[in-house]
Order: structure tokens, then sequence, then C-alpha cells
């Protein structure tokens, strides 16, 4: 199994930060997918990243070795209908969204063994219209859900060595996923209600910082590990205590994604986060009243955007 072909889908700011670098490496291993008026605007506008406009190729339907999926998850379902003509029989795919729920349902539809377990974690990307900027490109951290790495882990990594992706294969990525998603559920949810940058909740010392924010986090990741370790997830408090050393050199004026779509008054990932929580402590009996008040916080927000006020 080798990798010379790369469908992306999802041109936010995830997928137009990996896209880059896999099209500074080679232009024509790269596609983006985009179909109807999207498909228009784009060759219309172009993409832009870091100020320049690299000439992507935008595609509809093309067989790909590999596909990156990094759209939103309110947009999951579309995507699912969109790569099915770009799937063959050896395609692999990669979900670069959050949460931990993507792979389930992509897997539901082209088969579970075509997806390792997979997220990004380090970026500091931002989007607006078609173009993204960054600092901080991030690590894509994959690897078999049984952490039984094999031939499509291993043909990634060495397609991510040619193309100059940064990357981590992991040895136990069911438990690296769960940390990202104990992660986002405070850090994500927590920024977005109180329209936080990464600075305020960094813990460098500096005059902006908010201490009562992190302990917000903190009390949020909490619930996560304890419905993890219902899960069988081996969460603890020393991964409570260590989300902030993740953020802390992220741009001190950057915003997580959640809390940029609440500043533009987009549509959140809350199902993804408190919601699936919420979720997992009804399944076993745990209270998570803490991701119970953040969902209907994010909800009446994303409810509030046409007030004039």
């Amino acid at each position: 199994m080798k990798i010379n072909s790369v469908l992306l889908a999802g041109a936010g700011a995830v997928g137009l930060t990996v896209a880059e670098t896999i099209y500074n490496y080679d232009p024509a291993c790269i596609s983006i997918l985009a179909t109807g008026e999207r498909l228009e605007r784009y060759r219309r506008n172009g993409l832009k990243v870091n100020g320049n406009k690299p000439d992507f190729r935008f595609t509809t339907e093309k067989k790909s070795d590999l596909i990156i999926v990094a759209c939103k998850f309110y947009h999951l379902k579309q995507i699912i209908d969109d790569i099915a003509p770009s799937v063959d029989k050896d395609t692999v795919i990669l979900s670069l969204l959050n949460g931990i729920s993507s792979e389930e349902i992509i897997g539901a539809k082209f088969g579970p063994e075509r997806l390792p377990l997979a997220m990004i974690l380090g970026t500091d990307a931002f989007h607006k219209g078609e173009e993204t900027n960054f600092t901080r490109k991030g690590v894509i951290h994959f690897g078999d859900r049984d952490g039984k790495n094999g031939e499509k882990e291993q043909a990634i990594a060495e397609f991510f060595d040619r193309a100059g992706v940064t990357y981590k294969l992991e040895p136990n990525m069911k438990q690296s996923l769960w940390y990202k998603f104990m992660l986002n559920v405070g850090v994500n949810q927590v920024t977005a209600v109180l329209r936080l940058p990464y600075g305020a909740i960094s813990n460098k010392g500096g005059p902006d910082e908010i201490p009562e924010a992190r302990d917000l986090i903190d009390a949020a990741a909490r619930e996560v590990v304890a419905v993890a370790n219902a899960e069988g997830i081996d969460l603890g408090e020393e991964d409570v205590k260590s989300w902030c050393g993740t953020v802390t050199n992220l741009n001190p004026a950057g915003f997580t994604s959640m809390c940029q779509d609440v500043l533009a008054k987009r549509k959140t990932e809350v199902e993804m986060f408190s919601l699936t929580v919420t979720e997992l402590g009804k399944k076993h009996g745990i209270p998570v009243p803490v991701n119970e008040t953040l969902y209907r916080q994010l909800r009446a927000i994303e409810q509030s955007y046409h007030l004039k006020v």
C-alpha cells in the first residue's frame, strides 16, 4: 500500500493548514472536495493560507488513496455522501474532526477497517471566509483503534514523511482521542461561552489570565474523566492538570474553533461535546452538571444570534 493521491474534505482552518503542507510537497497529489455553489466560489475566489493563494485543484469525483475529513461535525452527513464517489477499494480515510464519534459514523458507511483513529493537536489556525491563518500547524496523531498499527497506518506515516506533515503514530490512540475530547469539552466550550482568547486561560502568569476560567475548564474536564473511566478509558487527574500546557504555547490572541464559531455567529459543535458527555453521564449514572449547563448556555447563544443587542 502506497499513498500518492489525497482528497481533502473540509477546507476550513484545520483542513487548509494540512492541505497547504501537502501542496508545497507536490501540488498534483492534493485535491479539495467541492460541489455546487462552494465549487464555483472556490474557483472564483481561490483559497488563501497565511496570505498565499495556492493553486489548489478542486474536484467532485476523484478516486483517492487517502481522504482527509476535516469538516465541521454538522456537515459530516453531507460530506459522507460527497466523498462516496472518491472511495476506492483500498482508500484510507483519516478524520480530523473533534469529538469521539466521527470515525464510527464514517465507518458505518464505508467500513471501520478504513479508518485509523485520528486527531490534530497544537494548531492555532483561524479561518474566515476563504482564508486561513496560523502560527502553529499542530501535530496529527493517529493509530489503529485496537493498538495494532499495521499496513494502512504505516502507509499514512510514509506519506506524511514524504510530504513533511508533522505527525505522531500512537500506540494507544483510543486514549489519546479521549484526552483531546476532554481538552475540547473544557477549553473549547468555556472559551466559547466566555468569548476568551488562549491568553486568558494560559498559565504563564500574564496580566490577561483569568484563573476562574481555568477552574471552570477543569470542572468540565473532570466530568469527562468520570465518564471516560466508566467507558474503560484510563484518564485521570494528571490529564486534567496537563491541558494547560497544550494551550500555553499557542498564540495568546488566538481563539479556539468553537469560540471562532460563536464570534462569527455560526453553528457550534456543542452536540459533539457537552451533549455527548451528558448522554454518557446518563448511560452510566454519573452527574455531569457543568456540561449540562455549558450545553444550555451554548444552545442559548446560538439561538440569540439574530437578536440586536
